[in-house]
């Protein structure tokens, strides 16, 4: 029996839900675009799921000594999000859950000394207020803390709030067959029976950008560069922490978001140094070498009856032309009717939409109904979906 292959039109097909397509994908149906975001596990992505929501304001960069226009670019979008929090901004993030309004910078005694305002203040021209470090007491810190004027948000109600208005356009794909013209632009997509064709392709699931571009002939000048994390997390976690410990290289000794469990168990999700090795390391690294940075900046806490767990993560992102550290901008590589994307951070997912919708035609206004493909559901929070050792 001959089966017939059904067409459908849309303006744009963006392949991958993480923050970067979730932005994108809510910021043009807003617009009246006619947007198919096509996810292949979870809303909510392999690396953004991952992130520890922090909307950064660069200010940990100025004092690793990264005084840069990363840290520069990166301190106008907490205003962006907060804007956006309270429902005024270009998505309305009102229904997602803010942790914390604000981060600490723990400096220990004697670091740094009077460079804390100055460095800060140079690289980022703002005031730097330190806050009373009393309530760290209990933990043994001795040294001063710093406000940092950044926002720190639970991750999957954030991507429940950018995907939820228009779910009906999020759709789950396992595999797809592209159709190419003589030229190599993208001529259509196949999914199951049916032919789905666009007139451009955004791809921002970063893990498998640059091996769909190599596919298509579309790699030209394309560089991408990897930095594996392996993450950690321990519960109960003894109070709520939203820090940097700050050191003496580009990356603090460790950074804790605090995040809850469904039956509300409290768990310290850990970036920094400990996160800083090849996602194949020896989980015990990470766990030992959190236990030593605690021990050094809050010595009076009790772990003795804490459980572990980590988590790989392979960060992708476009190639940095800076110093090999970091992208301090979003990255697009555009290829014909194709446009590959990184974001590069959480904090940098408006910056990218707004790149890419000076790459892109009108809106028709049309609305096609994509039931026919399976409904994307939402990806775990890792804390969710690991495995916990003492």
């Amino acid at each position: 029996m001959l089966h017939t292959m059904t067409n459908h039109k849309a303006d744009i097909v963006i392949f991958g839900a993480g923050i970067a397509g979730l932005w994108t994908f809510n910021r043009l149906k807003r617009l009246g675009y006619d947007v198919l975001l096509l996810e292949k596990s979870g809303i909510g992505g392999e690396q953004s799921i991952a992130s520890q929501g922090i909307i950064h304001s660069g200010l940990k960069y100025a004092f690793a000594g990264k005084i840069n226009k990363l840290a520069q670019s990166i301190s106008a979008m907490p205003d962006l999000w907060r804007a956006a929090l309270r429902g005024e901004g270009d998505v309305d993030l009102s229904a997602a859950r803010t942790t914390t309004t604000s981060q600490l910078l723990m400096i220990p005694s004697g670091f740094m000394g009077g460079l804390t305002k100055l460095v800060a203040q140079k690289a980022l021209g703002g005031e730097v207020r330190e806050v009373d470090p009393t309530f760290l007491n209990a933990t043994g810190f001795k040294g001063s803390v710093v406000y940092m004027d950044e926002p720190v948000l639970d991750t999957p109600s954030l991507f429940q709030a950018l995907a939820e208005p228009y779910k009906d356009c999020i759709r789950k794909v396992d595999h797809c067959a592209f159709e190419q013209d003589a030229d190599g632009a993208i001529a259509g997509i196949k999914i199951d029976g049916h032919r789905i064709t666009a007139d451009h392709y955004i791809f921002t699931a970063a893990g498998s950008n640059h091996e769909i571009a190599t596919q298509l002939g579309h790699d030209k000048g394309l560089e991408t560069q990897k930095r594996p994390l392996l993450m950690g997390m321990m519960k109960p976690a003894p109070f709520p922490l939203w820090a940097h410990l700050v050191g003496k290289s580009d990356k603090p000794i460790s950074t804790i978001t605090t995040h809850e469990m469904p039956d509300g168990e409290l768990v310290w999700y850990i970036g920094g140094g400990p996160a800083e090795r090849a996602k194949e390391a020896d989980p015990q690294e990470v766990i030992d070498t959190a236990k030593a940075g605690f021990a050094k900046y809050m010595p009076n806490l009790n772990l003795d009856h804490v459980q572990w767990a980590t988590l790989p993560i392979d960060r992708v992102e476009g190639k940095s032309n800076t110093d090999g550290w970091m992208p301090d901008t979003p990255t697009i590589h555009t290829a014909r009717n194709a446009l590959y994307c990184w974001p590069t951070k959480l904090t940098f997912a408006p910056m990218l939409a707004e790149s890419l919708l000076k790459k892109v035609g009108k809106p028709s206004g049309q609305n096609t109904n994509w039931s026919f493909l399976p409904e994307a559901p939402y990806a775990n929070a890792p804390w969710e979906d690991t495995t916990w050792t003492d």
